[in-house]
């Protein structure tokens, strides 16, 4: 365990393009908003610190937007705290109510509409203001306190935007170099012959799609050729799954072509497709060559190599003219159907009110973070809960203790801002380049960060003038708060309606073979948004399995060999490479073998069996795929006959089979 985690921090902290100045801009940022605030005195330095690490996004589009999401979000709160102050200030009782009805609301809108981090920040920004009255009788200064609220969150919200505007990372620019990446990464491991599961390549072509969609929301350009950006995004996700089924024997010359195509169209699509590439696919002898189950896979990924370097030229010639804006509903398709979001708001807001009525009852208004950390940690599963969990406690007590360590050495010997920016930016850098990683450590980045600020911006004068410039009350009582706020979490949501990361890990598999099966069945490689759906699926499914680790209180192995329910990840992803690789031969014409035909019905009603099973709709076991007659099929086309499209696509499906078969096996 100790080497898989220092392989997951090597990893995970390790430099990439960009990295470095997206923690810069942070950092900074930081360290002009607290100038800021110690300046004009704004209330709330600390949180207008953290709010900078939360509206930093990774490229300027998804800042800018954060930022206005955030900036509207508190004016409705505070104009709903405002009303509520006329009906609850001298009513504890029904203050207590309009918060815990704000909480429900916003965290169950936050899962069910389109607006959800809209509703989510608003409830967050409300119950906030409403604990505040607890510690400011006065309603005069209460008022102009919740106003300053929406200076607290603008500021930090405008800097930050303005900030990645100016000097940040355009969505467009980060799309090309991430696919540039992924063909480069692709290309070599192709000539490097280490063959396994691209799941990091594949997570990153997943995340292209949504990249591009934010290129092009300020771009008109762009968004013209959506479509075709987003079928070469598919295309490149075949590719990755595909490379998995390649055994490590492989002979190197039939796998240099494919090397080179691969970076025939990364150059294609660095000069804007004004490039062209070779025929990818391996000479005639040396595909003669290669055993029925790898000559399907070779074929497939030269026919798919093809296709990409087409559509990369073709983007030449693609109009900016935006396509006709479908209509979308506001809110999810099973938001009022589904029982899991109604429950998931009542264990949240559950958790925010027992933290309230903890402090107030115990008169400890320094804990009131409690409040906070529930709203931020709460998420679907016990285990994802759990995971996020153990990143903030361990980042609160790193964030506790640099704070301490501050507070008491460095602290007395600074007498103006500028040093004490300069303090910010120096610690901000780390905790930065520790947020910028992936969700399985970003947020520690994150608490870190939040704990440092909380222990050590809240006053305005000088420390070397503060008298009490050692003492550690305020720090000890937010490091406590965010430690109750993460127990009580995980208590309520390990009791009521626990649910585990197992659960959601099953449906998502369940989704994979779903997608598999109506590929199969549906007969076309190109049905724009099948191979996208089945290998996000997959993503969520290598995400839940990892994080149910933390239910069982073990560490998951850092290669991401999960296993539910009998699948493992290394099955489910030889099944999708399998199945793509069928769907890239010839299709169907009216020479067409009924065995052909039959096999594929019988495999896709394998598939649907397998996802009933694991949504468990009563399929009690599972048995393999009958041939039908496949292989009297293959004696039609004998060995001289190699290069037959019919007897390749009849290897395709036995390479099927034989993937159906393992599967079933472990099932």
């Amino acid at each position: 365990m100790p080497s898989s985690f220092m392989a997951l921090l090597r990893e995970e902290l390790a430099p990439r393009p960009g990295r470095l100045a997206a923690v810069l801009r942070i950092a900074g940022n930081c360290a002009v908003v607290v100038w800021i605030a110690m300046k004009y005195q704004i209330p709330l330095p600390a949180y207008m610190a953290y709010l900078v690490f939360v509206c930093s996004q990774e490229e300027s589009t998804s800042t800018l937007l954060t930022g206005l999401v955030g900036v509207l979000a508190t004016t409705i709160a505070i104009a709903l705290s405002l009303l509520f102050y006329m009906l609850d200030a001298a009513e504890p009782a029904l203050r207590l109510s309009l918060m815990a009805l704000s909480s429900f609301v916003g965290i169950f809108l936050m899962r069910t509409t389109k607006l959800g981090p809209l509703a989510f920040l608003a409830s967050f920004v409300l119950v906030l203001s409403q604990t505040l009255i607890d510690g400011i009788p006065n309603l005069e200064a209460l008022t102009r306190l919740i106003l300053w609220l929406w200076v607290v969150v603008a500021v930090p919200s405008v800097v930050t935007a303005l900030v990645n505007l100016l000097i940040g990372e355009n969505p467009a620019t980060l799309a090309r170099r991430t696919a540039l990446r992924l063909l480069g990464d692709l290309a070599k491991a192709l000539r490097g012959g280490q063959f396994g599961p691209l799941s990091k390549q594949q997570a990153g072509a997943v995340k292209l799609v949504e990249l591009r969609h934010r290129a092009g929301l300020f771009n008109s350009d762009l968004r013209g050729g959506a479509g075709l950006d987003t079928r070469l995004i598919e295309t490149l996700i075949e590719l990755l799954a595909l490379y998995r089924l390649l055994p490590a024997d492989m002979p190197t010359d039939a796998l240099v072509p494919l090397a080179e195509a691969c970076e025939q169209c990364a150059a294609a699509l660095a000069s804007d497709g004004h490039q062209e590439g070779d025929d990818p696919m391996p000479a005639d002898e040396i595909l003669q060559g290669l055993s029925p189950q790898t000559r399907p896979v070779i074929i497939a990924m030269a026919n798919t190599l093809a296709r990409l370097s087409k559509g990369i030229s073709q983007r030449r010639t693609v109009t900016g003219t935006p396509g006709d804006l479908e209509a979308k509903s506001l809110f999810v398709e099973d938001a009022f159907s589904n029982p899991a979001h109604l429950r998931f708001a009542l264990k949240t807001t559950l958790a925010i009110m027992a933290a309230y009525v903890f402090y107030s009852a115990a008169d400890w208004q320094g804990i009131r973070t409690s409040v906070t950390t529930c709203f931020f940690v709460a998420l679907g599963s016990l285990g994802e809960t759990l995971h996020k969990l153990t990143l903030r406690m361990v980042g609160a007590l790193i964030g506790g203790l640099v704070a301490a360590v501050c507070i008491v050495f460095i602290f007395p010997l600074m007498d103006d801002i500028g040093q004490l920016c300069l303090l910010i930016f120096a610690v901000a850098v780390p905790c930065a380049w520790v947020a910028t990683s992936s969700a399985r450590l970003s947020y520690t980045g994150m608490q870190i960060a939040f704990a440092f600020f909380m222990g050590v911006l809240h006053d305005y004068t000088p420390y070397a003038d503060y008298p009490n410039a050692a003492e550690l009350t305020v720090l000890r009582d937010r490091v406590a708060g965010i430690l109750l706020g993460n127990l009580l979490m995980s208590l309520i949501f390990s009791v009521v309606w626990p649910v585990s990361a197992n659960d959601r890990a099953r449906l998502s598999v369940a989704a994979v073979l779903r997608g598999l099966g109506q590929l199969l069945a549906d007969k076309s490689s190109l049905r724009e948004g099948s191979r996208l759906a089945i290998a996000r699926a997959l993503g969520e499914a290598r995400r839940f399995i990892g994080i149910a680790a933390f239910e069982s209180g073990t560490l998951s192995a850092h290669a991401g060999y999960g296993q539910t329910e009998g699948v493992s990840l290394d099955s489910l992803d030889r099944l999708v490479g399998a199945t793509f690789t069928v769907v890239n031969q010839v299709q169907p014409g009216q020479d067409w073998s009924e065995a052909v035909t039959a096999q594929d019905e019988a495999a896709s009603a394998w598939f649907a069996s397998y996802a009933a099973r694991m949504t468990a709709e009563g399929m009690a076991g599972l048995t393999s795929t009958p041939l039908r007659g496949l292989d009297a099929s293959l004696e039609m086309h004998p060995a001289d006959s190699s290069l037959s499209p019919h007897r390749i696509a009849y290897e395709a499906r036995l390479l099927l089979h034989a993937e159906i078969e393992n599967a079933s096996v472990r099932a």
